[in-house]
């Protein structure tokens, strides 16, 4: 029985081990809370929950981590920053996760002579290859003056005796490792830190093979998904963490009091911002590439494209549902294609996916909650809304020819050799249209065709090319589509406009398009139900401001919503849902009036009963008169103090929704919303206008220094200096974090120069004490545009105020800088 139930238990086993999916990771330093996510994963089960298997293997001396992944020893591994330099030198390493957002990485000496980078030159430094490549560390050492070839690094002993004994000057640690070891034994030590000194780059980076994701794409998901999990976990739970690091991989004997001060200095570098964990944003990449350009390290100068997260495991899927004008599976979602990676390319944490759908499939997923945003017709648009909730957020503006166009309308068509010349010629022929739902295509048509005896006639063929199809192949003798359609066709080589004929053709300027109808509002971006207001805001907010990138990246450019009455009142006057009219018959009306009805069958029970309580009810009345008076003067005194704090908190509620609640100035949405107006006013207007780019010079120090209490003091001392300078019809913003807008109409561009500069010397030369405390000084770095007539909205003049703050920021700060054009 022993030797049945012995079997039975090693087949079981067996089993279970067959599917769970065997791979390694090789870690870049020795067991300590360095790695403790992936401990977490392992003991927590999350590895286990995903059906992996996996071995975690400690640092060897010796050891490169990127050659054991390569040559498939590992299937994972830690690395630095220079996994960069391993990319341009064709090496097929993918990053997939930064493990810390701020590179912990430090050098550490017990020398006393030794006080900045610069007295490092002709020292020795204990420090592996990849600590020396490290993109912080070369960083620190150059500004210093300080070239590689300039100290002498020794192989690393893991002895931190080697550093008390001086037997080298300097070492390479974490700054969660040694400093805690040294003060404990009450030895005096320096650090070098590259944070300190501005070099914020980042720390450990997982990574793997392109060979394990093109081949393992599901497996390396879970394996993401599942890491990232353990990360989380431990920092929220370090005290447990670092005992299950201290039971089970403590290989160097660390302390528990060791292993949790390790985790909590980790936890402050693992995160950035409202960043989600593990974030590796392609401009910080970037920077950390130049770098290396700077200091030689980096001869093969090679697109960094597909290195950074290419399956987007950290992103969240977006989804945008979109009508479909051809039914072609390879030619629709090419069509969105560029749309879907300009999008994915603007958030570092959403990947944006294009849906084509006909009129019901898009119903039908908006009724499940699978779509977060959809791009349709003004009047679905409207339907939708009144059936489903959706909310219109802004206008599509499409893009032809490198021109945006905001309107659209509809294009009634035949065959270039029928004999149909003008809308009378359509009695008794067939008529192609796409949808009773679409308003291009279909209700823009019947409304100039204006012969309501026609709608027999219609045959619907589901997208407007379908109906371009149907009209030259002869199967109908018209057609009814929205304009743009025969355009793009003629473009994709699918037909020739001249087999076509325009009926009843119109021109409009500017519009380029075929027309045979009035021009309305574009098609509109909405928001389902199912999609976070958080999420709107964060794509609204982010497409707004980067309308005024290069045109050749964008399909379509946002405008906020256009008016849609026209829509309103066309569909009041076809009778289309929501404004249909129901028949009204006489069981309606019975229904309606039924009270009444059974009144007249009834009207002397009615006349008994008043009589016999209308004295009871006039006593009641008499008696209760005086309470009623008493009760009423009460009632109305109420009522004028809640009608008070109401008008107060209206008054506080836009005061919230329009300020920002710290420096009290205007805050993002409210400011882009007045300098808009003010941009078209001094377009409309032929006035001068001037935006400033500004931004608080090295605010990041101020807070890590005196922290958020006291940076938050210096905001508002910046603000309200600047409000001491400008006038009251200069508008004032608050951007984000530091950034801040100012929009001044009326003023020459040496007016707006010479305010700027005043606003410079003031902010530089302000000197505020709260509480006996010197708030510390700061510098702005301020851009200069102003408006030109080829200018199309204000986010155009925005752009290159930014590209002037940029340049101010890149000459030393604390200066004005001006692009115009």
């Amino acid at each position: 029985m022993r030797a049945l139930i012995f079997c039975l238990f090693f087949y079981i086993t067996l089993f279970a081990n067959h599917h769970r999916e065997p791979i390694s990771l090789q870690l870049t330093w020795l067991h300590q809370f360095q790695s403790a996510g992936f401990y977490v994963a392992q003991e927590k089960g999350f590895y286990d929950d995903l059906d992996l298997n996996v071995t975690i293997k400690e640092y060897q001396k010796g050891l490169n981590v990127v050659d054991a992944v390569l040559a498939k020893k590992s299937t994972y591994g830690i690395g630095r920053s220079s996994l960069i330099i391993d990319r341009s030198n064709h090496k097929p390493v993918v990053a997939l996760m930064a493990l810390f957002q701020y590179d912990p990485s430090i050098l550490i000496t017990t020398n006393p002579t030794i006080q900045t980078p610069q007295d490092l030159f002709n020292r020795t430094i204990m420090m592996s290859l990849d600590k020396l490549n490290s993109a912080s560390m070369i960083s620190m050492l150059l500004s210093h003056g300080v070239k590689v070839e300039d100290i002498f690094v020794q192989e690393p002993s893991f002895n931190i005796e080697d550093l008390i004994q001086h037997k080298i000057d300097a070492m390479a640690c974490y700054i969660s490792n040694e400093p805690f070891t040294l003060s404990k034994q009450n030895i005096p030590y320096t650090i070098l830190n590259p944070k300190e000194y501005g070099f914020n780059f980042y720390g450990d980076i997982l990574f793997t093979s392109e060979d394990e994701l093109t081949l393992y794409k599901e497996r390396a998901k879970r394996f993401y998904t599942a890491t990232k999990q353990g990360w989380e976990w431990a920092f929220e739970h370090i005290p447990e963490t670092a005992q299950l690091i201290y039971e089970k991989y403590n290989t160097q004997n660390k302390s528990l009091e060791a292993l949790i001060y390790e985790g909590e200095t980790l936890k402050k570098l693992a995160f950035d911002d409202d960043k989600p964990y593990g974030t590796l944003e392609p401009e910080k990449v970037e920077a950390i590439r130049n770098v290396y350009k700077i200091s030689g390290m980096l001869q093969n100068i090679h697109s960094l494209e597909g290195f950074i997260d290419p399956l987007h495991f950290a992103k969240d899927i977006v989804k945008i549902g979109v009508l479909a004008s051809r039914e072609d599976q390879e030619i629709m979602p090419k069509t969105w294609s560029n749309s879907e990676q300009y999008l994915s390319d603007l958030f570092t944490s959403h990947q944006f996916v294009i849906i084509p759908l006909s009129f019901e499939e898009m119903e039908k997923k908006i009724q499940h909650g699978d779509l977060d945003f959809i791009i349709t017709n003004p009047m679905f648009s409207i339907q939708l809304s009144q059936a489903y909730g959706i909310s219109q957020i802004a206008t599509i503006s499409p893009r032809y020819k490198n021109h945006f166009y905001s309107e659209y309308g509809s294009v009634i068509f035949t065959k270039a050799d029928a004999t149909i010349e003008r809308f009378n010629d359509l009695h008794e022929k067939k008529i192609g249209a796409v949808s009773p739902r679409s308003f291009g295509g279909y209700l823009l048509g019947m409304k100039e065709i204006g012969m309501p005896s026609l709608e027999k006639n219609i045959l619907f063929f589901g997208t407007h090319a379908n109906v371009v199809k149907a009209v030259l192949e002869g199967r109908v003798d018209a057609g009814i589509i929205r304009t743009d359609v025969l355009e793009n066709m003629q473009e994709d080589n699918l037909i020739s406009l001249s087999d076509i004929k325009i009926l009843h053709a119109k021109k409009y300027p500017d519009f380029p398009f075929l027309v045979s109808t009035e021009l309305y509002p574009e098609w509109v971006l909405a928001k389902t139900s199912h999609a976070s207001e958080y999420l709107t805001n964060e794509v609204l907010s982010t497409l707004l401001k980067f309308s005024s990138k290069p045109k050749n990246k964008q399909e379509f450019r946002l405008t906020t919503p256009l008016d849609n009455s026209k829509v309103h009142a066309l569909m009041q006057e076809f009778n289309i849902y929501p404004y249909q009219k129901e028949p009204y018959t006489f069981i309606d009306a019975l229904l309606k009036y039924k009270y009444f009805f059974l009144g007249l069958f009834i009207p002397f029970i009615m006349a008994i009963f008043f009589i016999m309580h209308i004295q009871r009810l006039n006593k009641k009345l008499r008696e209760h008169a005086i309470e009623i008076g008493n009760f009423n003067a009460t009632l109305e005194h109420e009522v004028e103090e809640r009608t008070h704090q109401l008008t107060l908190l209206n008054s506080k509620l836009k005061e919230l929704a329009n300020t920002d609640e710290l420096t009290k100035i205007d805050n993002r949405r409210h400011f882009f919303l007045l300098a808009t107006q003010y941009f078209y006013a001094s377009k409309r207007n032929d006035l001068e206008l001037h935006i400033f780019s500004l931004d608080i010079d090295l605010f990041k120090q101020v807070n890590d220094t005196y922290g958020h209490a006291i940076g938050d003091e210096v905001l508002k001392s910046f603000c309200h200096t600047i409000k001491e300078i400008i006038r009251q019809s200069d508008l004032f913003g608050r951007i984000g974090g530091e950034e801040f807008c100012i929009c001044i109409q009326n003023t020459t561009l040496e007016g707006a120069t010479t305010l700027a500069e005043k606003i410079r010397e003031h902010i530089q030369n302000t000197v505020v004490v709260i509480d006996t405390q010197e708030l510390p000084k700061i510098t702005v770095s301020i851009g200069i545009s102003s408006l030109q007539k080829e200018d199309n909205e204000i986010f155009d003049i925005i752009k290159r105020s930014d590209e002037a703050l940029y340049r101010a920021k890149r000459n030393g700060r604390n200066q004005v800088q001006i692009i115009l054009k």
